[in-house]
């Protein structure tokens, strides 16, 4: 069986920024409170006991900076951290860092709306696409770990829209659910396949970032 623990990069620079589009964002370095998330996180999986056979990251700043800080907490290497561009976030092309006022006018949210797994902003990437190389990740790098009568525990650090589009993908929901699906910064998304079938533990789960601070870790 295979235990699936797929995370949401903790708080960036750019969260902060919630006017402006973000996207990729390549070189948006984790907030101080992003910081602390990663670390209750990885405290979260020490207390849990929980050991990772393999840790697995976007190349994104934002997503290796959470996996590196959850890693130290936990004693996973990060020399063995394995980075994936498949895991990458939705590019957003030329509409990256910009206002979300001036680019999400009421005839763009239309186009989007219509058809929001198809759509691509200038010079971007689709949701059809993500989820592409999101299944691609899955079916390259983690079912051939799959071994009859063994669990094997898997971290993945990457984006929330990727995470989206993944469970799409899995669950084959109608598209328009991707934008009624919640994700927060450092949070869990658990799967589970085994019999050549997917399962949903859980989706959002950020138990480990409730009641606790910062201080306390």
């Amino acid at each position: 069986m295979l235990d699936l623990y797929f995370i949401r990069h903790a708080e960036s620079a750019m969260n902060c920024e919630a006017h402006l589009i973000g996207g990729r964002s390549e070189g948006t370095p984790l907030s101080d409170k992003g910081k602390s998330q990663a670390q209750l996180l990885g405290k979260r999986f020490l207390l849990q006991g929980i050991k990772f056979h393999k840790i697995y990251s976007s190349p994104l700043l934002r997503s290796i900076d959470t996996a590196r800080l959850v890693g130290e907490q936990i004693g996973y290497p990060g020399k063995e951290l394995i980075i994936s561009d498949d895991l990458i976030e939705l590019s957003q092309g030329d509409w990256e860092g910009q206002p979300r006022t001036e680019i999400y006018t009421p005839e763009t949210l239309a186009r989007i709306n219509a058809d929001n797994w198809n759509f691509t902003p200038p010079k971007g990437e689709s949701q059809r696409a993500v989820e592409q190389r999101m299944l691609r990740f899955v079916k390259n790098e983690l079912l051939p770990l799959d071994q009859p009568n063994k669990n094997i525990i898997c971290c993945i650090f990457t984006h929330g829209v990727a995470i989206k589009c993944l469970l799409r993908g899995i669950m084959k929901f109608t598209p328009k659910i991707t934008y009624r699906v919640w994700l927060d910064n450092a949070a869990v998304t658990r799967l589970q396949h085994t019999d050549h079938k997917w399962y949903v533990m859980n989706i959002n789960d950020t138990g480990h970032l409730l009641g606790v601070s910062p201080e306390n870790i």
